[in-house]
């Protein structure tokens, strides 16, 4: 197998990116298009200059920031496919279990150095040597002068998935200079003890600050604008004319400024923002402001979930797949979507997967699928609860008990509108539901040993589009079921439920796609154990029937509700600015950094 820096078929991001923190108010207004003898172009961010430090294993790393001022090694799109701009060529090797990786030689870093393989080998060697006996790779090798890269697996690789690591750890970006990393990892070369290990990693954190001094005096990035200045409010670029890229760029400097919270909105309007990330109406809502407009709009590769929880004070009601139908009839997805106020796309269907991934994945496979409605269906609801014994008691439904039922939904703050309709259709049919919003620490917090609460909202996917991102099973933005040792000493001790959140982790589906019940032939699914051999199926063919597997046990299970998909972009200052988006540079995570970077932003 092997793929070149054109587009190509790609796999799955390991996880996805959270948007900085910060404060503080923006700086320099943009003047693209004045006439003058320079043209500089104006974005923001919400991470402090002065606190930055481009080490990743210190604090206050700047991750949005590193989409602009480095580059990504490979790069997910929209519609699953991949772009390899800093590699030549791959290849894995099922026998030797070996990832060999060919950097091109475009690409410098601003102090004039080319950018290599030997970059990623020795910051991929510090993370391997961090935790040797956690890591996939039992070796790391460097090659033809530092341009080639072979990793060497510990256990066989599924050849369809195994190219989403040609960059290695954190390898959607290309992270670090070889000769910061170098001297850390020949440390742990000799290092023999998991106390020598943690002693050199604290060290490596507090010894070795990449502030922003050191970033520009030696020349540490590698983006189209280097950064030749900041302070506090802004970091202050310039065209970088040894990027391969350079050429095709009509933009001489780019002044990267503070801004947070209301400061974005009011700097957006007033003309001193040309262009950032994400769809305008996340920044400005219902305003209308002429010179703006959103960019190169396209459906994310996530979606919103409503999620069963199975260990909480309802988990009577819960744990049952008709209770769980019931709540998917009785939803209305559509207004529960019209309460999510950036632009979205309803889930029509539910097979765990966005709708044009499941075009593209599973063919006709799922047209066969349940059918849950979109629009609230109550008189379906109502007889999938008296199958199992549940009647009406006035406005209260109660158990076969005769007891009321009760049910807790936790909410990060991000989800309120959205959890708040879903709750009030709940109470109103004779739910009595407890909603409790809280804002992201609390509520990591409250989900981080174990969920004792009955539904919640979260993010379902990853960076890239393919079927395996949706249903891993450690992940929040798939199926989760805990951490992998818990899941594994669980299964070793017989136990038949997640004692994370009490979801089950061997499951029985029906063998013939589409039936409604357990009354034929079935299947036991073990959902960690098929997840491990995805990851090593050796043929395309074993892939793709995994895949089925885990989108018909999604439909038929319903481990939970997709709701709707967020529409994503980029936005810019059209007065100003000529934005071209023929091209599919914009339809990806900060997708207007990578548009700016390939020349697709110009003056007018």
């Amino acid at each position: 197998m092997a793929a070149t820096s054109a587009m190509v078929t790609g796999g799955v991001a390991g996880c996805f990116s959270t948007e900085d923190d910060g404060n503080g108010n923006g700086g320099n207004g943009g003047n693209g298009g004045n006439g003058g003898d320079s043209t500089t172009i104006t974005t923001f961010m919400q991470s402090i200059p002065t606190e930055m430090n481009w080490n990743t294993w210190a604090p206050s790393y700047p991750w949005t920031p590193s989409w602009l001022l480095l580059e990504p090694v490979q790069r997910w799109y929209a519609d699953g496919s991949m772009s390899l701009d800093l590699i030549e060529d791959w290849e894995y090797d099922a026998d030797t279990q070996e990832l060999t990786v060919h950097h091109n030689e475009d690409f410098y870093w601003w102090n004039g150095d080319v950018v290599n393989a030997a970059d990623k080998y020795w910051y991929g060697e510090v993370a391997r040597l961090l935790n040797p006996d956690s890591s996939d790779y039992a070796a790391l090798h460097l090659e033809n002068n530092g341009g080639t890269i072979i990793r060497e697996y510990k256990e066989p690789q599924n050849p369809e998935l195994v190219g989403n690591y040609l960059g290695g750890y954190l390898g959607e970006m290309m992270r670090g200079h070889r000769d910061k990393y170098k001297p850390w990892a020949e440390e742990l070369q000799d290092a023999t003890t998991d106390d020598e290990r943690v002693e050199i990693e604290e060290r490596l954190g507090e010894e070795m600050p990449i502030d922003m001094d050191t970033f520009i005096d030696e020349g540490l990035g590698l983006g189209a604008f280097q950064a030749v200045d900041y302070d506090e409010q802004g970091i202050y670029c310039e065209l970088f004319e040894d990027h391969p890229y350079a050429d095709e760029i009509e933009i001489d400097k780019l002044d990267y400024v503070l801004a947070s919270g209301d400061a974005i909105a009011q700097q957006m309007v007033g003309g001193d923002l040309d262009f950032g990330f994400a769809q305008l109406s996340n920044w400005l809502g219902d305003q209308e402001v002429d010179h703006l407009e959103t960019i190169g709009e396209f459906e994310s590769t996530f979606m919103r979930k409503l999620e069963f929880m199975m260990d909480g004070q309802g988990s009577k009601h819960i744990r049952q797949l008709e209770f769980r139908r019931a709540i998917a009839h009785l939803l209305s997805i559509e207004n529960v979507s019209e309460n999510f106020a950036p632009p979205n796309t309803v889930r029509t269907a539910q097979t765990g997967l966005p709708e044009a991934v499941t075009e593209q994945r599973l063919g006709d496979y799922a047209d066969d699928f349940i059918e849950y409605p979109v629009g609230a269906d109550e008189e379906g609801a109502a007889e999938l609860l008296n199958s199992i014994g549940y009647e009406q008691d006035g406005d209260s439904w109660v158990d076969d008990e005769g007891e009321p039922i009760s049910l807790e939904m936790v909410v990060p703050d991000w989800a309120s509108n959205p959890a708040r309709t879903a709750a009030d259709k709940l109470s109103n049919f004779g739910f009595e539901t407890d909603l409790q919003v809280l804002e992201g620490a609390a509520y990591n917090d409250s989900t981080e040993d174990h969920v004792d609460f009955d539904l919640s909202m979260g993010n379902h996917g990853s960076l890239i589009a393919h079927p395996y991102a949706y249903f891993r099973p450690t992940h929040a933005a798939g199926n989760d079921l805990g951490d992998e040792a818990l899941i594994e000493d669980a299964l070793a001790n017989g136990e038949s439920r997640s004692p994370y959140n009490g979801k089950e982790l061997i499951v029985e589906i029906p063998e013939e796609v589409g039936q409604e019940d357990l009354s034929g032939s079935t299947q036991e699914v073990n959902l960690y154990e098929l997840f491990q051999e995805w990851m090593t199926a050796d043929t395309e063919e074993r892939s793709k029937e995994i895949a089925e597997t885990f989108t018909w046990f999604w439909n038929f299970y319903l481990p939970g509700i997709d709701l709707f998909q967020p529409m994503s972009g980029s936005w810019g200052n059209v007065e100003n600015w000529e934005f071209a988006t023929d091209n599919s540079d914009w339809e990806a995570y900060r997708g207007a950094f990578h548009a700016a970077m390939r020349g697709h932003i110009s003056p007018k």
